[in-house]
């Protein structure tokens, strides 16, 4: 009956526009748009008929600490909120400190580096909102980071943070300069040893108009920082330690490559790629031994704004269980996509035995936010074989283990080949 009133309140809506559309489009624009109106309201009677909200009871087995719930609002910044929090957690893991790291400065030079690719490469590499981990790495490596109550960035006037206008002016002003740059040379000026383009001091003014302009220093514990001093001096985070791993055949085991995935627009190409069977066992050593994960995976909003707290793998209630060339399939035909990263935080068991993962959220579910749990999700193992696409990870070179690791995988990690009694993964 739900999805029968949506879908009447759809066609009353279509039917005004339809009017309207009558006035200034022909009749094949109008078509076009009736299709996709009718697309639309199938997929909403779709989901609206397939969501489950049966709560499950779980018992956590291990989690890691992580820092409060934060919200990513209407942006495309889940990959700089999860890997954030990631690592939050490993500064409280090394004994740094318990810090809340600034995700908008993060945000504010990733547009920045990102229009620089854009325009630099002749509109070759994309502009995009989205990301992956490695992002935040480099920018906190080239840029250094801030604490979050120096730099929490503009929201909107419900206190939520919204890109959806400053992305589309910003896309607009760099199609802008694109169109300028193949008629004649961009414009600039030497400054202070360094050429400086007019468009990108543009580009800034927009961003800080926007978001509001980041501080170049900061007063921390009766000292004058600037975000470089802070990230070394204070967080102190062995940032190269950090890895990616996947399981794809698309190229070989244990060597490192590059995922050709949409957001992966810094063309990251230290993908560690091993077999499915180690990259679970990776996840299991880790969380169990107090290390975090940031996770990218295909999970659509719509599935994290659900009451249900729990997802399955690809025909998981059936009894299917994910292999490599089942999860291969999964990529290549686009049932599995890069679309949205989460923090994940420990193991737990539900009330049949069967193992999920927990994960921290920067998507809460509709609704009241109450309760310890409401922004985690709980993943199931089969959930993570098919639609984990990678994952970053501290590289523990004492726990990675040769008993279930290819001798090849230390190689290409440039670690010592190491054989441990603690390894009991069989």
């Amino acid at each position: 009956m739900a999805a029968h009133n949506i879908n009447l309140q759809i066609l009353e809506a279509v039917m005004k526009i339809q009017n309207w559309l009558k006035t200034v489009l022909n009749r094949n624009a109008i078509f076009i748009f009736f299709i996709s109106i009718s697309l639309f309201a199938q997929e909403k009677e779709k989901s609206s008929t397939e969501k489950d909200t049966t709560n499950k009871k779980f018992n956590v087995i291990k989690e890691v600490w992580a820092t409060p719930y934060k919200s990513q609002g209407e942006t495309g910044t889940c990959w700089c909120f999860s890997t954030t929090s990631f690592l939050e957690s490993e500064a409280h893991r090394l004994g740094r400190g318990d810090f809340e790291i600034s995700q908008m400065y993060t945000v504010y030079h990733a547009y920045i580096e990102k229009a620089l690719r854009h325009i630099n490469s002749h509109t070759e590499n994309p502009f995009r909102e989205g990301g992956l981990s490695h992002d935040v790495i480099h920018i906190i490596s080239k840029y250094g980071a801030l604490p979050r109550e120096c730099y929490i960035g503009n929201k909107d006037a419900d206190n939520k943070y919204n890109h959806r206008e400053v992305y589309k002016v910003l896309s607009g002003m760099l199609n802008g300069v694109s169109t300028a740059g193949k008629d004649f040379p961009l414009g600039g000026q030497f400054s202070d040893g360094q050429f400086h383009l007019h468009w990108l001091n543009g580009f800034k003014e927009v961003l800080n108009a926007y978001m509001g302009e980041p501080p170049d220093s900061f007063l921390y514990d009766g000292k004058n920082l600037t975000p470089h001093q802070f990230t070394t001096d204070v967080l102190n985070l062995p940032l190269d330690e950090y890895i990616e791993i996947t399981s794809y055949s698309q190229f070989p085991f244990y060597s490192a490559e590059e995922l050709l995935l949409p957001d992966n627009w810094i063309h990251y190409n230290k993908f560690y790629n091993v077999p499915l069977d180690d990259f679970m066992r990776i996840i299991d050593h880790s969380l169990e031994n107090g290390f975090s994960l940031c996770v990218d995976l295909h999970l659509k909003k719509d599935e994290v704004k659900s009451k249900k707290t729990y997802l399955l793998g690809h025909d998981e209630e059936k009894g299917n269980q994910i292999a490599q060339l089942e999860r291969d399939a999964m990529l290549g035909n686009w049932r599995t996509e890069d679309v949205h990263l989460e923090h994940m935080i420990g193991i737990a068991k539900d009330e049949t035995g069967k193992i999920y993962y927990k994960a921290k959220d920067s998507i809460s579910p509709e609704g009241e936010n109450t309760g310890p749990d409401y922004n985690k999700e709980y993943l199931s193992e089969n959930f993570i074989k098919s639609r984990a696409i990678n994952h970053q990870v501290f590289n523990d070179r004492k726990g990675f283990c040769s008993e279930w690791l290819n001798p090849d995988f230390f190689t290409v990690l440039k670690v010592p080949h190491m054989k441990l009694a603690s390894c009991n993964f069989g």
